[in-house]
């Protein structure tokens, strides 16, 4: 299992596939980072955690379903995190919003590496997306308030491509066809959640 972590360490100290994977599961349609940003470059900052745990023979992705509250992302599989506070870097933010949210705490020493940022038009979030990963299953203790329910994404499911299909997503009020998604434990997981584990995915699929 060590040479997971060891392909991902060397794939994230090298230069990233970027947009070139992300956008493998992203919305048609949808702009590319250049395209996007606002003409002041005052977007909102956040960061993501996405952690890595060995179980059953395989290594999990902690998501999280998160509750129906009004928001723009309400009701969503997500990865944990959120925006980062005054007095804050974007990985202190990340290792913050993953405690508050699943209940773990992550050192620094856990830390893999980073991702592409990539940004979210329709909540103006620019999101830096870190990699970390624990030895064994973690005691989850959500927050009742923000996260509906843990999922455990397994490996195997990220790279198996029948877990991959489309669909018609109301976006906005608009409908909008072919939207990838990866299928997980009866959830569809896509938008930003799905770029970002596609460009995960490019990584432990290179060889």
């Amino acid at each position: 299992m060590n040479d997971l972590l060891q392909q991902l360490r060397r794939g994230l100290d090298q230069p990233l596939p970027g947009e070139t994977a992300q956008y493998r599961m992203a919305p048609p349609a949808r702009p590319r980072l250049a395209d996007a940003l606002p003409a002041d470059d005052s977007p909102r900052q956040s960061a993501v955690l996405l952690y890595l745990f060995p179980h059953e023979a395989d290594w999990r992705i902690v998501l999280m379903k998160r509750t129906a509250d009004a928001g723009p992302h309400s009701g969503q599989i997500s990865i944990p995190g959120g925006q980062v506070e005054p007095g804050e870097n974007h990985l202190q933010a990340a290792l913050r919003e993953f405690s508050e949210e699943i209940g773990v705490t992550v050192e620094r020493w856990q830390l893999l590496g980073q991702l592409s940022r990539l940004y979210i038009p329709v909540s103006r979030f620019v999101v830096r997306p870190f990699v970390a990963y624990g030895q064994t299953r973690p005691a989850f203790a959500p927050d009742p308030v923000e996260v509906a329910r843990v999922i455990e994404m397994p490996v195997t499911a990220l790279l198996d491509e029948a877990s991959v299909a489309r669909c018609t997503m109301q976006v906005r009020g608009r409908a909008i066809e072919q939207v990838p998604y990866f299928a997980v434990d009866g959830h569809r997981v896509w938008g930003a959640t799905a770029m970002i584990l596609s460009e995960l995915k490019a990584l432990l699929q290179a060889s």
